[in-house]
C-alpha cells in the first residue's frame, strides 16, 4: 500500500494545481501561468488516479501471483546479454543518428541566417557531445 500513497499525494498535487490555475490565478496578466498549471494539473491528476487504480488492481490476491511472475521474467529479461547487446547497438546506432541531424540542423541553421545564439547553442552541443563521447569511451575503455 506504501505505492497507493505516492499515487493519491500526485492526484492530490495536480488537483490543487487545476483548483489554482482555474479560480485562483484568474487576472488577465497571468493568463499563461494559469493555463500551464491547469494543463500539468490536469496530467498530474490522471496520472495519479490512474496509476493508484492499477496498484489497487495489482494489490488484489488473485492478481498477485500474475504480477510476481511478470516480475520474475522481467528481472531474467531485463539481464539477457543478447537484449543487452541490442539495446547497446540501438542506442549506438541512435547516437550517430542524432549526431548527424545536429550537424545538418547547425549548417542549415547557420545558412539561413538564424540568429547567432541559436547556432552557438547548438555548436554547443555538438561539442559536448562529441566531448561525452570521448570520455565514455575513455571511461569505459579502463572498466572493462
Amino acid at each position: 500500500m506504501k505505492t497507493v500513497s505516492k499515487w493519491v499525494l500526485l492526484t492530490i498535487a495536480g488537483a490543487i494545481m487545476v483548483y489554482m490555475g482555474g479560480f485562483i490565478l484568474i487576472d488577465e496578466k497571468l493568463k499563461g501561468i494559469s493555463g500551464l498549471l491547469i494543463g500539468v494539473g490536469s496530467v498530474l491528476t490522471v496520472l495519479g488516479v490512474g496509476n493508484m487504480v492499477y496498484s489497487l488492481w495489482l494489490n488484489k490476491p488473485q492478481n498477485k501471483v500474475k504480477n510476481d511472475e511478470k516480475i520474475r521474467m522481467s528481472k531474467i529479461e531485463a539481464n539477457d546479454e543478447r537484449k543487452i547487446r541490442i539495446r547497446e547497438k540501438a542506442g549506438w546506432k541512435t547516437n550517430i543518428v542524432n549526431f548527424y541531424i545536429l550537424i545538418a540542423l547547425t549548417v542549415v541553421f547557420s545558412l539561413m541566417g538564424v540568429d547567432q545564439t541559436v547556432v552557438t547553442v547548438l555548436c554547443g552541443v555538438f561539442v559536448f557531445q562529441i566531448s561525452l563521447g570521448i570520455f565514455l569511451f575513455n571511461y569505459y575503455a579502463k572498466r572493462m
